[in-house]
This record gives C-alpha cells, sequence and structure tokens, in this order.
C-alpha cells in the first residue's frame, strides 16, 4: 500500500496548522532492505548470455536469497520490515482505519508533534523539533532525536532536508507559515512534449483563462455518439490521446483542482477521441502554460472541516462532484460520472451527497487519527438541492424515490450517526459547482480563488 495523496495533503496541512516542519528521508536501494517471509522460495531465470547448464543440457534456476528489484514481492516484502519496525521498534501508531501508511507518535506530556507518512521509500515526516544545520534535533530528549539515531542505526538512509518534493508536487512553505504545493516543474515538462513551440496565439486568445472550450460539451457527447470503444472514428489519435489524458490526471488528482471537472469529463472519450477532443486537450495545456503557478495553499491557525457537495444533469449520465476543505483550502475533491441513470435532479443530488459524504468520513478518520481535537461534532457537507437536503434527514416523498438504490442513501446513515450535518446553501456559494460543469471565465476564477485559497495579487 502506499500513502493516499489526500492523506499527504492532509499531513501538509497539518504542519500548516501546527506551524510544524515537514523533512524527507529516502531509503537508500530500498527493495533491498526487505526480507522474505519464513519458508518463501524464490526462482529465476539466469541472465541472457550467462546461462550455466547441467550435464544433462537443462539451464540452471537461480534461488533467490533475499527480495531485489525486478520481482514483484520486492515492494511488500519492504514494506512488511518497515511498519513493524515503525509500531514495535518505535512505539509510533498506526492508523489503521484510514490510511495504514501513517504512523503518529502520541506524546504522553502533549508538546512534541511527530507524524510519518510513508511512500513505498519515501518519509514524510512532519515534526514540531528544532534542528541544527547538520539535520539533528538540538533538544536531545526529544523522540525525533531518538528516531532519526534509530533509523539510521537499523536502515540505509538519507535524510533529504527539508522536503521541496514529493513525487512531482512542489512544497513551498509562504512567509506566514502557510505551505503551498503546485506542480510548476511537471508543468513545464508536459508543455515541453506537447507544445514545444509555445501555444499557438488562436487556442491563447480562446481559452480567456478557463481550461476548456465554449464547445466541450458539445464535442464530447458527438464523440461519444459517433464511434464504440471497439470501433473508434480516429483510431490513429487514441495513443496520443490516451497519453495526453494520463499526464494531467496526475495533475488533477494531485494539486490541480482546477483541472479536477475538464480532465474527467475528457477521459469519458478515452478510447474513442476525436480531433476536437485533442483541440480540447490543447485547451487545457494553453491554460496550463498561462497559470502554471496555480496550487494549493493551506494556511496556518485552527480550521474546521466542512465540504460540499453539487451534482450536474446537463447530460445523461450526471456529474457528481464535492470537495473536502481544511485549513482553508481543498484536501479532498471529486468529479465523477454517476454509474446510474439519474431521474430527476434531487436524485442526482443524492447521488452526489452520498459519494461526498464517503469522503468526508475518510478525513473524519483521518484526521481524529491524529489527533482527537482536529474534529469535534459532525462535519457539515453542504448542499443547494433542497430536496436532497430533506431526504437526507427523513424518507420523504416516497413515491418519488422509492425507485432509488438503498447505498445511495450513505449520507442519511452517516446524518443519523451525527457524522455530518446536511445544510442548505446557495448555488453562488456551494463551491462544488466549480466540479460538476463549464464555468463563465469570471466565475471559475472566483471559485478557483477560494477552493485552492489564492492568495490576492
Amino acid at each position: 500500500s502506499t500513502l493516499r495523496y489526500s492523506s499527504a495533503r492532509a499531513l501538509f496541512a497539518l504542519a500548516a496548522r501546527r506551524g510544524c516542519h515537514v523533512r524527507s528521508i529516502d531509503y537508500v536501494a530500498a527493495y533491498l532492505q526487505g526480507e522474505f517471509v519464513e519458508g518463501e522460495s524464490v526462482y529465476c531465470h539466469m541472465p541472457a548470455g550467462y546461462e550455466e547448464k547441467d550435464s544433462d543440457g537443462n539451464a540452471y534456476l537461480l534461488k533467490i536469497v533475499k527480495p531485489i528489484y525486478g520481482i514483484p514481492q520486492a515492494g511488500r516484502r519492504l514494506q512488511r520490515r518497515v511498519f513493524p519496525w515503525m509500531v514495535e521498534t518505535m512505539g509510533l501508531r498506526q492508523l489503521d482505519d484510514s490510511d495504514a501508511c501513517i504512523f503518529v507518535y502520541d506524546d504522553p506530556a502533549g508538546k512534541e508533534t511527530f507524524v510519518i507518512g510513508v511512500y513505498v521509500d519515501n518519509l514524510q515526516v512532519v515534526h514540531s523539533a528544532d534542528l541544527d544545520d547538520s539535520g539533528d534535533a538540538i533538544d536531545k530528549s526529544s523522540f525525533y532525536h531518538r528516531f532519526s539515531e534509530q533509523l539510521r542505526r537499523d536502515w540505509d538512509v538519507v535524510d533529504e532536508g527539508p522536503m521541496v518534493d514529493l513525487l512531482a508536487i512542489e512544497v513551498k512553505r509562504l512567509d506566514d507559515g502557510s505551505i503551498k504545493l503546485h506542480q510548476r516543474s511537471y508543468v513545464d515538462k508536459l508543455l515541453a512534449k506537447y507544445m514545444p513551440d509555445g501555444v499557438p496565439r488562436s487556442i491563447e486568445r480562446a481559452t480567456l483563462g478557463v481550461p476548456y472550450s465554449d464547445k466541450l460539451m458539445l464535442n464530447l457527447v458527438t464523440a461519444l455518439d459517433s464511434s464504440t470503444s471497439a470501433e473508434p472514428s480516429h483510431p490513429k489519435l487514441v495513443k496520443p490521446y490516451q497519453e495526453r489524458m494520463g499526464a494531467l490526471l496526475y495533475l488533477a488528482t494531485s494539486t490541480r483542482s482546477d483541472l479536477a471537472f475538464v480532465v474527467p469529463m475528457l477521459c469519458r472519450a478515452m478510447s474513442r477521441p476525436t480531433p476536437e477532443l485533442m483541440l480540447e486537450t490543447d485547451h487545457v495545456l494553453a491554460y496550463l502554460h498561462n497559470h502554471r503557478d496555480v496550487g494549493l495553499t493551506y494556511s496556518t491557525g485552527k480550521s474546521i472541516l466542512s465540504a460540499y457537495s453539487d451534482a450536474s444533469w446537463e447530460m445523461r449520465s450526471s456529474t457528481s462532484g464535492w470537495v473536502v476543505f481544511w485549513q482553508g483550502c481543498a484536501v479532498l475533491w471529486g468529479s465523477r460520472k454517476q454509474h446510474c441513470v439519474a431521474l430527476s435532479s434531487c436524485e442526482a443530488e443524492i447521488v452526489a451527497l452520498s459519494e461526498a459524504a464517503k469522503d468526508v468520513v475518510y478525513v473524519r478518520k483521518l484526521l481524529r487519527g491524529i489527533d482527537d481535537s482536529h474534529v469535534t461534532g459532525p462535519t457539515d457537507l453542504s448542499t443547494d438541492n433542497m430536496g436532497a437536503r430533506s431526504l437526507s434527514y427523513n424518507p420523504e416523498h416516497h413515491d418519488k424515490t422509492k425507485h432509488i438504490e438503498r447505498r445511495h442513501f450513505f449520507v442519511r446513515d452517516m446524518v443519523e450517526k451525527f457524522q455530518v450535518n446536511v445544510p442548505f446553501v446557495r448555488t453562488a456559494n456551494n463551491w462544488a459547482d466549480f466540479f460538476t460543469k463549464a464555468l463563465k471565465p469570471k466565475a471559475f476564477r472566483a471559485m478557483r480563488k477560494i477552493i485552492m485559497n489564492e492568495p490576492d495579487p
């Protein structure tokens, strides 16, 4: 298992909230530091050109005595050493009901903060200990000092210093203590690959500050109706289109929530792209060229967990959108095609609310697992649909809703368990609207500023 991106963002938000540092520690040749479990045997063929044979001419096999790169067990065997070491040797508490890749030190005195996120061979360490220029804790009685000393004794690691990047996510601590996550370098690489000669003027003029054209939905519906996945109308476009979408998806799920609507929309035609949709990807790239520094900024001080949900009933399959805020910024978001055909806008909103409730419950578990004080009472999950809000509390309008599957009323279960509240919010203030439809440039920029916590110019 690997650290979820939402968990990594939550740890950066935690660091901003508490004024902590974030340090990066890397395992050297990590997979070579794993161990096979007792009784496990793994074999491989000898390398080509170096084969040896017995007297009958049969090629020998090699028995692997410890995990090496190239075998599928290597990552798991490393993790089966790292996780028990964190718990049994260092006494850290593992979050088993939200993200098992996070470990917390419970300071009896309640003064020191120490939380670790494990992403395969990289440790994202959130700590409150002050360090000297060499990276050693000034207070030798601190848990950070004890942990780092034991880590160096038991493992081959490299202390990379204050974390400046995590899987192409760049980290910047601002003057006021807030933390900004962006992907400027990754965007530059995409532009160098897909637009080496710069953005064509015709596209740059057409973007007007949004990552899609006015004909996005029309182009998408036309592509979906004009061919099938088995027989695409433009087969030569399939591979280049999929390459672009894969690269853009990484942005949309990591730090660029401003792409979280357009990229999943374009992915609906992943196997049957058209020249018009290829042009839409150019619009996204042109937008990135003009807004390459945009990122998520997590503020200092205490913040209340909150969430918003919305749905768009424009297409045959409605679109659910939701966003969860903590420390003044989106820590988790989603834009997803609904897998059932909603017969009303109220039904579409109920489906979206239940999808959002799942992520709210996850974030609640994560934050409470780190510290109980982070979440007190139910979390507000706002919607702009009064019918959906009413159904979240009471099974009303039975004749109109009896066809809705039980699983779509998960939000009602969470309301009854006092996990969430569902207050009504006007559409203009429902930030989840950002993830369900193409907005006008002015509305898009205004919502992006709120969701990504962009500072004033």
